[in-house]
């Protein structure tokens, strides 16, 4: 397995500190890793005060609705250009291809620090200050958990609702826990 040190957690921990206004985001067509690490990831930043927004190219698919049950999770058109102006930091989940974004990472990569965190082999030229990948874990939640493990939330019962985007992310990129 890839081995992601502890000096990597420390440093998306830092990253995190030093902004304030988070855009997340995954992949067109989003999936249960891309949304579920989101949504957990939302509900993290929340909690340290942060300004946060999850942002996707494609709406939300139905048979992901009750994953999302506070509708936090909106849909790119030209009514977020304003806020995605003012981002500090993009955090991408379970992306491979940087461009997969669509229309978001062309209005925030350039402006905004960069952090990627997946399970896929990055393309090499990407716009990612920190990009945290370990091509072995199941599923991106996997790593969103791990993170968690090193900064000590998991030391204590985890919101519900980031449990059941962790819990998503792993159910579908396993098949249901019937592969690794």
């Amino acid at each position: 397995m890839t081995q992601i040190s502890s000096n990597t957690w420390d440093k998306l921990s830092q990253i995190i500190d030093e902004n304030h206004v988070i855009l997340l985001s995954t992949h067109i067509n989003a999936d249960g890793d891309g949304l579920g690490s989101e949504i957990a990831f939302y509900y993290h930043l929340k909690e340290l005060r942060k300004e946060c927004r999850i942002i996707n190219a494609t709406g939300l698919p139905y048979n992901y609705t009750k994953l999302d049950s506070e509708k936090v999770v909106e849909e790119y058109d030209q009514e977020c250009d304003n806020w995605l102006d003012s981002v500090d930091l993009t955090i991408v989940f379970d992306i491979g291809d940087h461009r997969r974004t669509g229309p978001i990472g062309e209005k925030v990569y350039s402006t905004s620090t960069v952090v990627c965190i997946d399970h896929h082999p990055p393309k090499k030229e990407n716009p990612y200050t920190l990009n945290i990948v370990d091509l072995n874990a199941p599923a991106t939640g996997y790593l969103i958990w791990k993170y968690f493990q090193h900064i000590g939330k998991t030391e204590r019962k985890l919101d519900i609702k980031v449990a059941n985007g962790l819990y998503a992310s792993l159910v579908t990129d396993t098949g249901s826990f019937k592969y690794q």
